[in-house]
């Protein structure tokens, strides 16, 4: 075996092949395996430059090393003019690779074409043909059938309708091999429809700047189509695989159904691809997901295709085994869904056997899942037959074919709610739209659930069912209805009767999670030995199944979980409660002192994906009064909740603040406190938060050196956005003195370099600058290198702003690959900022779009003001002049602090400019319109004026080159002096 490190195996046990030259020696036979080897090239690859006297003896003397270890005769030949290596070809693991992906890529059906490239890959244990220079061709050659299989395997994952395990993988793909252009296209593709449009658009920003960077080339037009595409939401997720056109149906169907079906084209075109004479298709799915209407469509479509009984006797038979508990009479049933009649003295089952053997047409067998494993024994006995079942589980036959039907879509649910509501003519009135989608998105997109909820309508309004979904199951309740199907909770109730006593229990448990969980987890809080169950119950369609790539992580939908938690004790809730906050808690701290770190990148993406049940955590736990978890778990997210600008989990910090009056990391929540206050523009509550937590930092023996540094930034970056400098120095200063290793004292240099920065002193600034870049990467984490190169690039806009430039822009790229949103606005902001004062206009107010556009998404109020304070003086710079004096009235009145420094006496010379151009009236007409709008209105007004310049449709569309001439020497000949006095920045 050569993909990974050289292995021999026989009979499946290792035999070790000792000794460089002998092992040199095999794998260059192996590459030529079937061929003569001559033994000029042997002695080249076996001796390479340390040839021994006598080569040819000495090679012999290999070669009968090497037959000892084989320990077989008639492996390596001497054969005319060197030797052979006699094996068959599947012994050789490259060869059975390359022919397995030859094999997927001749397989039309992306399901047999997934399992052959699993196959192919999983061959691969590390880098083929490592060690052995002499082979450094081949191993590159079969490197790149890797990567490919890699691609095409994400390509069939799309196919089958599962882009998130397709884009787990091509992340990692691109992010290694960035000029990849198939493997970008695939994982844009894939996170697009996985529902990341965000994603999917940085993963195209990646690539194109690295061509741009590395390369000088830009991508190429199918790619720029493709990131159009996304701009436009044109590549919306699927649920499946795409649909083919549907062939032309007859009226004539073979039982009666409520209504067309909505939603399920791909699935229609999955079954229909894969249903074929002897092939037994099983449509897998929890109770109410539409199982039996979908196989009811298929039936119906293939006696529109065939007639009710086609030319060759084709026909559709459906056996219906709810209400059937008794195995032994399943043939029976089974028996007269076909229509057999049995002699007497004949076994059922021998005559359906026979049956299935002449039969045409297609078997239906609806309800499948309380009679395992007799169904499978009798479709064993039917060879021949095609069937299509329907089942909780699997049913475990050999041909078997599954496919898992998934809830719907939000708006194909909405569109099966409205075509489900029994008044005639029915339309959502004004504003019902989005109620009656977040009654679908409630359920689920349970299709049963759905209906259930839309014929209430009419004895309820949209807006009372809404309101009331708490109560759905009692709600949802259809006394007229018959059998299981007359209720959700009757179909729940039904599909957990038939669990075990001890899958029971742990389904009940597993109602703890918000969101989706792993094995690891699931564990933690439904007991230990518990990750066999979870996989039974997913078979059993009580939880979603993971993807085929990556940790599995399983779900609860939460009509399911709601009627899990009423049916747990009430004893029981509070202890897996508290459990599950425990578990919460003790990821969190981890996830803590990893986002401190080179894999920063990794613990935000699992924070991202626990966030809904650490939110439920910390509300349990601030709700049963279990303070110490509450703390903990609030503390552990600040970093996360301030970088990545969640005001959401920031205000958690906040609460605890207020709820919990003594903790060892009390301190850290108070730090949340004053970043979110300050995110909202309440400097003088941020500033209080930030000295009482830096109180009980210094009155708390012992306390751990990270929540003393948390405290001391969040009163730094507090004083630094106040203008209160000397403060900011002294936190930033006491910060690094704390210790905390790299990471802590980068953040504290860098806001001392920023503070000195902003206080004008231009030899501290820079100097302070470098330490914390040195610093940073030392840390290996890239969100404190990115803040460091910020840091950087303020000290240096006025110095020298190619070098700012320079900075800022590897600030950037570091930005965009950790999703840090906080450290990606300041450097948005600092950039426009520059061009605005040291580059031309035109481009500066492009990218201002975008710097708005950030903080309007990720609300932080502060920062929007100081972007706007900046944009004030480019649109006096260009000429926009009543729309900088509306938006700096805007700022007068809305804005979360003042401008200060440089930065105030920029502002004043333009705003100066401004008026005597406009004169008195147009002037105040311009300051009563701003003044009159919310710091959110003004910044949503400014994004209209550059959006309207963009198109050109500015009233007043002068020359730019001429409004240059006039505005812009003015302000670049009073920046080389403001250097020297005090400056502002956008900290501030």
């Amino acid at each position: 075996m050569i993909l990974g490190p050289l292995e021999v195996r026989r009979d499946g046990k290792a035999v070790e092949v000792t000794g460089d030259r002998q092992r040199a020696l095999l794998t260059g036979l192996l590459l030529r395996r079937g061929s003569v080897v001559p033994f000029e090239q042997l002695v080249d690859e076996v001796f390479a430059d340390r040839l021994p006297r006598h080569a040819r003896n000495t090679l012999h003397t290999c070669v009968t090393r090497l037959r000892q270890f084989l320990g077989q005769d008639g492996i390596v030949l001497t054969r005319s003019p060197g030797y052979l290596l006699d094996a068959p070809g599947d012994s050789v693991d490259a060869e059975r690779f390359a022919a397995l992906v030859t094999r997927a890529g001749r397989a039309g059906d992306p399901r047999s074409r997934l399992g052959l490239l699993e196959e192919a890959l999983g061959l691969w244990r590390g880098p083929a043909l490592a060690g052995f220079d002499f082979a450094r061709a081949e191993a590159a050659r079969l490197e790149e059938m890797r990567l490919a299989a890699r691609e095409e395997r994400a390509a069939a994952l799309l196919a089958l309708g599962e882009p998130e395990p397709a884009a787990a993988d091509l992340d990692a793909l691109a992010i290694a091999h960035p000029w990849r252009e198939r493997a970008v296209t695939l994982l844009v593709t894939a996170l697009a429809r996985a529902g990341r449009a965000p994603d999917a658009l940085a993963a195209y920003t990646r690539h194109r700047d690295a061509l741009r960077d590395e390369l000088g080339l830009d991508p190429s037009a199918d790619l720029r189509e493709l990131h159009r595409r996304v701009l436009r939401g044109e590549l919306r997720p699927a649920p499946g695989p795409v649909a083919a056109a549907a062939p032309a149906r007859r009226e004539r169907r073979p039982r009666p159904r409520p209504g067309d079906l909505i939603g399920r084209e791909p699935e229609l075109a999955a079954v229909r691809g894969t249903l074929a004479p002897g092939r037994i298709v099983t449509l897998v799915g929890p109770g109410g997901v539409g199982k039996t209407r979908l196989a009811q469509q298929v039936a119906d479509d293939y006696v529109g295709e065939h007639g009710e009984r086609g030319e060759h006797g084709e026909h559709v038979f459906w056996a219906d085994l709810a209400s059937l508990r008794d195995a032994a009479a399943l043939p029976y049933t089974v028996a007269a869904a076909v229509g057999l009649e049995v002699e007497p003295g004949v076994a059922v089952v021998d005559a359906l056997g026979e049956w299935a053997g002449t039969a045409r047409g297609l078997l239906v067998l609806d309800n499948c899942e309380h009679l395992l494993p007799a169904v499978p024994e009798l479709v064993d006995r039917m060879p021949g037959v095609s069937a299509l079942a329907t089942s909780r589980e699997p049913l475990g036959v050999a041909g078997e074919h599954v496919l898992d039907i998934p809830p719907l879509e939000c708006r194909h649910a909405v569109e099966l709610f409205r075509a489900r509501v029994p008044i005639p003519g029915f339309a959502a009135e004004p504003g019902q739209e989005e109620r009656i989608a977040e009654i679908c998105r409630a359920l689920d997109g349970l299709p049963l659930a759905v209906e259930l909820a839309a014929a209430r309508i009419g004895s309820l309004t949209v807006d009372d069912l809404a309101g009331r979904l708490d109560g759905c199951f009692t709600l949802l309740r259809r006394t007229h209805a018959a059998g299981r199907h007359g209720a959700l909770e009757t179909v729940i109730d039904w599909s957990y009767d038939l669990l075990s006593a001890e899958e029971q229990r742990v389904f009940l448990r597993l109602a703890a999670f918000a969101g989706t969980f792993d094995l690891a987890a699931a564990e933690a809080v439904a007991g230990p030995e518990t990750a066999d169950l979870v996989i039974r119950l997913a078979d059993r369609s009580m939880l979603t199944r993971p993807g085929h790539a990556g940790v599995g992580r399983y779900r609860m939908l939460e009509t399911v979980r709601a009627y899990a938690l009423r049916r747990l004790d009430g004893a029981e809730l509070p202890r897996l409660r508290r459990r599950h906050a425990t578990v919460m808690a003790e990821l969190a701290e981890e996830a803590e002192a990893g986002l401190a770190g080179p894999e920063e990148i990794r613990w935000a993406r699992t924070l991202d994906t626990w966030l809904a049940d650490m939110r439920l955590a910390w509300t349990w736990a601030g709700e049963a009064g279990e303070h110490d978890l509450m703390v903990r778990i609030a503390a552990a997210l600040v970093r996360y909740g301030y970088w990545r600008g969640r005001r959401d989990v920031l205000a958690w910090g906040e609460a605890t603040a207020a709820a919990v009056s003594g903790h060892r990391r009390l301190m850290t929540a108070y730090g949340a406190a004053a970043f979110a206050a300050w995110g909202d523009g309440r400097l003088a509550e941020a500033a209080a938060f930030a000295r009482e937590g830096v109180a009980l930092a210094e009155g708390t023996p012992g306390a751990r050196r990270g929540d003393v540094a948390m405290a001391l930034a969040a009163l730094g970056d507090v004083a630094l956005v106040s203008g209160d400098l000397v403060a900011a120095l002294d936190a930033y200063r006491a910060m690094e003195k704390a210790g905390g290793g790299p990471f802590a004292s980068a953040v504290a240099v860098a806001g001392q370099a920023l503070a000195h920065c902003y206080g004008g002193d231009e030899i501290a600034a820079p100097r302070a600058a470098r330490r914390a870049v040195t610093l940073a990467a030392e840390s290996g984490n890239p969100s404190i290198m990115a803040f460091a190169r910020f840091a950087e690039g303020e000290t240096l806009a006025d110095l020298d702003p190619a070098a700012a430039e320079a900075s800022l822009t590897v600030a950037r790229t570091l930005c965009e690959e950790t999703g840090n949103r906080l450290i990606t606005g300041l450097v948005l902001t600092s950039t426009v900022a520059l061009r605005g004062r040291h580059g031309p206009a035109g481009p500066a107010l492009e990218l201002f779009r975008e710097a708005i556009a950030h903080w309007r998404r990720v609300d932080n109020r502060t920062l929007i003001a100081t972007a706007l304070r900046n944009l004030v003086m480019l649109f006096a710079r260009t000429g926009m002049d009543e729309a900088a004096v509306t938006l700096a009235a805007t700022l007068r009145r809305a804005s979360p602090g003042v401008s200060y420094g440089a930065e105030a006496d920029r502002l004043a010379r333009a705003l100066a400019a401004v008026r005597a151009r406009l004169g008195g009236d147009r002037h105040a007409r311009a300051e009563r319109a701003g003044a009159g709008r919310s710091l959110e209105e003004g910044a949503d007004h400014a994004l209209a004026v550059l959006h309207a310049r963009a198109a050109g449709r500015q009233e007043d569309q002068r020359d730019l080159g001429e409004q240059q001439q006039a505005f812009e020497q003015p302000v670049v000949v009073r920046a080389a002096d403001e250097v020297r006095g005090q400056r502002a920045g956008v900290c501030r």
